[in-house]
């Protein structure tokens, strides 16, 4: 299994797949630390604006870091 630090490494360099498979090992912890905070139905609109806004901010993410979640 890749580290997340690989994954975004790569979805750096054009490799879709890698960022979605970063978000499919972290969507569910993410999701619950939302519902919790902002209720389950705002979680969900929550939530895609958090992918979107780490998406973009990728090429900040330090690599030296293999996981992205603790």
């Amino acid at each position: 299994m890749s580290a997340d630090a690989e994954l975004i490494g790569r979805s750096l360099r054009g490799d879709t797949d890698a960022f979605v498979e970063v978000i499919s090992r972290h969507e569910t912890a993410i999701g619950n630390y939302l519902a919790r905070r902002v209720g389950r139905q705002a979680a969900e609109d929550v939530l895609g604006d958090v992918w979107v806004a780490a998406y973009e901010s990728r090429a900040t993410y330090d690599l030296s870091y293999p996981e992205a979640c603790r």
